[in-house]
């Protein structure tokens, strides 16, 4: 049984915990060198890091509301705060559970080369001479700092180095077999830049090399993967400790880490344990790392079972009660701030005001539970736990039935996809576990099915969340009063679209349309850069999820007042977290925000707390289709008998055809247009390298960043639809009188045209070729399967074309990338769809015409989410054909 999240335990004094970190680098963002810095979680965070080296305690720290997605540059910070002290050596950390993208984050941020370059001298030591400033000696490390004052800058242009090339870093993931020499990481891009062939040879051979190895590496970071084996665990642990234990470990249980790692109680668990079981009687001191105050109340449950097991550990830290530490959280992700953005800590109060909307809905879920929880056999559980949560999703839908029957039906999924969002198929189930003779709450059982089947009727026209938030928005957009609507997920966004697109209930009969230009739909995901880009409007949440709340309680942009609609179940979530958060000292600079919303939180007695510690309770559970789609598509890659596999380091498993394009990510060139993406075809890659896989996520941002920047694309149709969109466009734009009366005419002065411009592409096809272009009337009646885009074959050809019929540059490049080059040859074979075609729309240098029309805070943020998507090729398995013929 889960538990409520535990108030946190008051944190034992620790002043060394509270020393600032001194002697601060220039950082810069590696794709554009704008200067940055670490958020002041980070360096609380590398404080406690320190801390932990010395005290060698365990203690439980609470990022909150913000969060990491990695805690390397917490180690790193604290590193460079030690070579300032003249500690040469640094620290050595260990983080545990780890991707093998740990090193993200560093990356992509450069140190100034100069200031390193001035540190490494005052702290050279000249032989058989002391040097006063060095504290704790290496002059091993002398000729790998001061090599950075050899850097030949081309044109004048700075040259920094990346953080990830100053820090010697380790990787072990699944079988451990050694803690292998990164010599080949270490001041990569900067010996390219050195300019003497001979300096570069002696620092491979001799700094380098000495730094580089795990036994005498200062300054380095240990990652464990997170799918490492506990017997791996304890192997690398050992072997570790004989080459030189860390200072210091940082156990990473935030969401990143959790997610998609359903043993992650226990696996923290038996690494606490092992650590006490290779060093028995001084451990290295602890930094357990969470965002989410109930971590901690899961980890004691996991302790006390393993208590009881007769676990010492468990026994120790259960005693100790790990004591937590507040770290007020402003920041996500990297947890970089530009230089001159404020990190909003002590935020002014607004008038939030909570709203709750499925009392029926939630006490129907609440019997179904019920009922489930009196079954003894699982089968009869089973059934019952699926039919409670779709209507826990249907409840939080931001529309109607109807809306989401029309929306499957225009989207294109296939019926045995389809049949999981519908309450039918659910429905379906449990009349054959009220038939079964066996099933001893039959009539319990149809009664439950009855009030369910009114629910599904009764949200035709649309769910009382949906007509709550109607009714908010004509109360916010009276006057000159905007309002701006905030969902969790793109696809609640886009059903609440089409819901209001008929909408009708207002007064008198009105429309949404009368309101829809004092009203927008944004996600979570984009809330950062749209707060504040059209003036005074107020805000609505519906439904809040972790950057939601993180905005909601720090931003000094949200309006005031601004509203918050969540279902029962997630409110009682949002208030266990928020009780856990308020009942200490450490947040109490965002009390003006968490009291206020606290305060509205009734208790709610017909829930039961102790089952409210999943994500799900807490994000509005709203549907999403982009797994059962990407499964459909998938299934049609199977059918390709050359298709490659390409596992990844995330467990994923991608099928593509050898003739396929894909795009890899290489950090030294994340300076470049495409920062740091290139691509390359299926038959060139290799193990090691780090592909970019488009996510469902990402696909919709990119969707609805292109609708907005005027790309004529709609989010929610399939490829047949996209290409009778050319096919319209291509007719409304021969339409043109001036082009002449008949096809023949048309195409006679579409070809002048296209020989007339400036760059006019070479070997033009004659007027017959260029006719069939625009003969597309005739296909717009045909089908699918048997049509085809009718366009040029080469891209030159199509710009011209494009540029003589007037399009504009931004749809050329959709139309080529999105719907010619997709349904031609391999790559409609390959069964790719649409996500290949915004990736080439993202990644290409050919496409800085697109990023053009979007705002720099939306290209920032779709790249940063691209980062996110980029995993290791761990294996690359060909079929039996191609490796006979290698």
């Amino acid at each position: 049984m889960k538990n409520a999240p535990a108030s946190p335990a008051p944190a034992q004094s620790n002043p060394t915990a509270e020393r600032p970190l001194c002697g601060r680098f220039t950082l810069r963002q590696a794709e554009d060198e704008h200067p940055v810095r670490a958020g002041k979680a980070v360096e609380s965070l590398a404080a406690r890091l320190l801390a932990a080296g010395e005290s060698k305690r365990t203690e439980f720290v609470l990022l909150w509301p913000g969060t990491l997605r990695s805690l390397s540059l917490v180690h790193a910070l604290a590193t460079m705060s030690a070579w300032h002290e003249g500690d040469k050596r640094g620290r050595r950390t260990l983080v545990y559970p780890a991707k093998a993208n740990f090193l993200q984050g560093l990356n992509h941020l450069l140190v100034d080369r100069v200031e390193v370059g001035r540190l490494a001298g005052a702290l050279y030591e000249p032989p058989r001479e002391v040097n006063k400033n060095v504290k704790v000696s290496l002059p091993d490390k002398d000729a790998f700092m001061t090599s950075l004052n050899s850097v030949k800058e081309p044109n004048g242009a700075p040259v920094h180095p990346t953080v990830g090339e100053l820090l010697p870093h380790f990787y072990s993931d699944l079988a451990f077999e050694a803690w292998r020499p990164c010599d080949g990481d270490l001041l990569r891009n900067i010996k390219a830049r050195l300019g003497d062939r001979d300096h570069t040879r002696s620092l491979n051979d001799g700094a380098i090399r000495r730094l580089a190895a795990p036994d005498a590496a200062p300054d380095a970071l240990f990652a464990l993967g997170w799918r490492t084996s506990p017997t791996d665990v304890e192997l690398a642990l050992r072997k570790l400790k004989r080459l030189g234990s860390p200072d210091a470990v940082l156990l990473d249980l935030t969401r990143g880490m959790r997610r998609g790692n359903p043993r992650w109680k226990a696996n923290a668990v038996r690494f606490l344990e092992a650590l006490d079981q290779v060093w028995p009687t001084e451990p290295p001191g602890v930094c357990i790392v969470s965002d989410e105050p109930h971590v901690r109340s899961q980890l004691l449950q996991e302790l006390n079972k393993r208590s009881m097991k007769g676990s010492g550990t468990a026994g120790r830290l259960l005693k100790m009660g790990l004591p937590v530490v507040g770290v007020p959280c402003a920041t996500t992700r990297d947890g970089i701030l530009t230089n001159g953005d404020a990190e909003h800590l002590q935020p002014d109060a607004r008038g939030l005001r909570v709203a709750f909307t499925d009392t029926e809905a939630s006490e129907v879920i609440g019997l179904f539970d019920r009922l489930r929880g009196a079954l003894k056999r699982e089968e009869w559980q089973q059934p019952l736990a699926e039919a409670a949560a779709y209507l826990l999703r249907l409840a939080s839908l931001p529309s109607s039935t109807r809306v989401l029957s029309q929306w499957l039906d225009q989207a294109g999924v296939p019926m045995a996809v389809r049949d999981a969002y519908t309450w039918p198929t659910y429905r379906a189930k449990l009349s054959r576990l009220a038939g079964d003779p066996e099933f001893p709450e039959r009539g319990r059982l149809e009664r439950l099915v009855a009030r369910a089947d009114r629910l599904w009727v009764n949200y035709e026209n649309g769910t009382p969340f949906a007509r709550q938030l109607a009714d908010l928005i004509e109360e916010h957009t009276r006057g000159t009063e905007r309002c701006c609507v905030v969902f969790t997920r793109p696809t609640a966004r886009v059903l609440a679209e089409r819901y209001f697109e008929t909408y009708d209930g207002y007064p008198e009969g009105a429309g949404f349309e009368v309101l829809a230009d004092c009203v927008r739909f944004i996600t979570a995901n984009t809330l950062a850069s749209e707060l504040g880009t059209r003036g005074k409007e107020t805000v609505v949440f519906a439904g809040l999820d972790e950057e939601s709340l993180r905005l909601l309680v720090t931003d000094p942009r949200i309006s005031d007042p601004a509203y918050v609609l969540l279902t029962r179940r997630n409110a009682a979530y949002l208030k266990s977290t928020l009780k856990s958060v308020a009942s200490g000292q450490d947040f109490s600079s965002l009390a003006s925000r968490t009291l206020p919303l606290l305060a509205q939180l009734p208790d709610f007695p017909d829930l039961d707390e102790r089952v409210l510690l999943t994500r799900e309770d807490f994000v509005l559970p709203t549907f999403s289709f982009e797994q059962a789609l990407s499964a459909s598509i998938e299934a049609h890659e199977d059918r390709d008998p050359t298709a490659w596999e390409l596992v990844l380091d995330s467990g994923q498993i991608v099928r593509r055809s050898p003739a396929a394009h894909v795009y890899v990510y290489d950090p030294l060139l994340s300076h470049t247009q495409t920062r740091g993406y290139k691509r390359l075809d299926v038959s060139d890659l290799s193990e090691g390298m780090r592909l970019f896989v488009m996510s469902g996520e990402l696909r919709e941002l990119t969707e609805t960043a292109l609708k907005e920047a005027g790309v004529p694309i709609s989010n929610d149709k399939k490829f047949e639809e996209a290409l009778r969109s050319y096919h319209r466009r291509i007719l409304a734009a021969t339409s043109n009188p001036e082009l002449g009366g008949t096809l023949t005419d048309k195409a006679r002065t579409l070809r002048q045209r296209m020989l007339s411009q400036k760059d006019s592409p070479k070997a033009l096809p004659e007027e017959g070729t260029v006719r069939s272009w625009i003969d597309v009337e005739r296909l717009l009646n045909v089908d699918f399967e048997h049509s085809k885009p009718q366009a040029p074959r080469h891209e030159a050809h199509f710009r011209a074309f494009a540029q003589a019929l007037g399009l504009s540059d931004i749809e050329a490049i959709y139309f080529w990338k999105a719907v010619i080059r997709p349904l031609r040859g391999v790559r409609r074979a390959d069964g790719r769809r649409v996500g290949d075609a915004y990736a080439d729309m993202l990644l290409e240098p050919e496409s800085m015409v697109v990023h053009q029309r979007l705002k720099p805070a939306v290209v920032s943020s779709l790249f940063s989410r691209a980062k996110e998507n980029v995993y290791a090729i761990e294996a690359i398995k060909k079929p039996a054909e191609d490796l006979a013929n290698e």
